[in-house]
């Protein structure tokens, strides 16, 4: 529509360590095209995207008869009331973390696998998305922060569309992850998790999870498990220019907290976090970030094109990447 922006926010980032219902959610079909791209947004050539992948006994009479022992049932970890920090996410279909996390023949993740194998990859420093979390600047007992990933892009400029803001991130005694947000089936349950909401420029998007699937004794090494699904909506320009209605970008993903150099973690820029309504009544905007509106390049054309986000449930945040020496996966 003539001088009109549209746009519709559902997005979402899920990190969890508790078993959902059984629900299958839709594929991952991020681009499989960008350089640097490995698994937990799946392995593929576009920078900062991953590709998907699709992954009793008796003894003799002399003996007593013995039985397999059953895996251990999962159930999420612990998280703070308040979860701040920056975090590095990895796609959970990279081969090289399939691997660890399932040898062939388990019947569970190997998370303690899982979490070296990432260590090994973030100190390159290599990742799929990136993400940060603060303390909602009002006071609330809130998350707000963005989420950065490259493979996300203006499909005429190419690009990265951006900032992708969270904002409501709270801890809750129950969040859902079904077989289509779970990495592996044996960890489909509810429990404590994370959940948040995702918005692109000011327009708002739905609520998503995370959890806490795994920590050592000492409480300081974690692995996160979470769900990104992020639905963009081109406007008319780009859709009389062939580019479609828009695109899906979906990703499971394991996730660990960033670096620390000199005592500070490494990663995004969360921003000041201030969350203020916009006249809409059902949208905000960050005062310190602003609002961006997305076009389709072609300014000689009466239409905009703004980029609408439909969601699942996950927040996680955008921002500006403090190393200039990183790949993405």
């Amino acid at each position: 529509m003539a001088g009109s922006k549209r746009k519709q926010a559902d997005s979402a980032i899920a990190l969890s360590n508790k078993k959902t219902k059984s629900t299958a959610a839709p594929k991952i079909p991020v681009d499989a095209t960008a350089p640097g791209a490995t698994a937990s947004i799946k392995k593929s050539t576009v920078p900062g995207v991953s590709s998907p992948l699709n992954p009793a006994t008796t003894s003799s009479n002399t003996a007593a008869a013995t039985h397999a022992k059953a895996p251990e049932k999962f159930s999420p970890q612990q998280l703070p009331t308040l979860l701040t920090g920056k975090f590095d996410l990895y796609d959970s279909k990279l081969p090289l973390l399939v691997s660890e996390y399932l040898p062939k023949g388990a019947k569970s993740p190997n998370f303690k696998a899982v979490y070296e194998k990432i260590l090994f990859y973030q100190a390159k420093p290599e990742f799929t998305i990136r993400c940060a979390l603060r303390e909602d600047a009002a006071g609330v007992d809130l998350s707000v922060g963005r989420v950065a990933c490259r493979v996300i892009r203006n499909p005429m400029s190419a690009e990265e569309l951006e900032p992708i803001y969270v904002v409501d991130g709270q801890t809750e005694a129950t969040v859902s992850f079904d077989a289509g947000q779970s990495v592996h089936s044996s960890m489909v349950c509810d429990g404590v998790g994370y959940e948040a909401k995702l918005e692109l420029d000011v327009m708002e998007g739905t609520a998503d999870a995370m959890r806490k699937v795994w920590a050592d004794d000492s409480g300081e090494k974690e692995l996160f498990e979470g769900y990104f699904s992020l639905n963009i909506i081109y406007g008319p320009t780009l859709r009389r220019k062939q580019h479609g209605n828009g695109k899906l970008y979906e990703l499971k993903f394991w996730a660990v907290r960033a670096l620390k150099k000199d005592g500070e973690e490494v990663g995004i820029d969360a921003g000041k976090g201030t969350y203020v309504p916009s006249a809409g009544g059902s949208s905000g905007c960050y005062d310190d970030l602003g609002g961006v509106g997305l076009d389709g390049g072609d300014h000689s054309d009466d239409e905009d094109d703004i980029y609408g986000m439909v969601a699942g449930r996950r927040g996680y945040e955008f921002g500006s990447d403090e190393d200039d020496d990183y790949d993405f996966y």
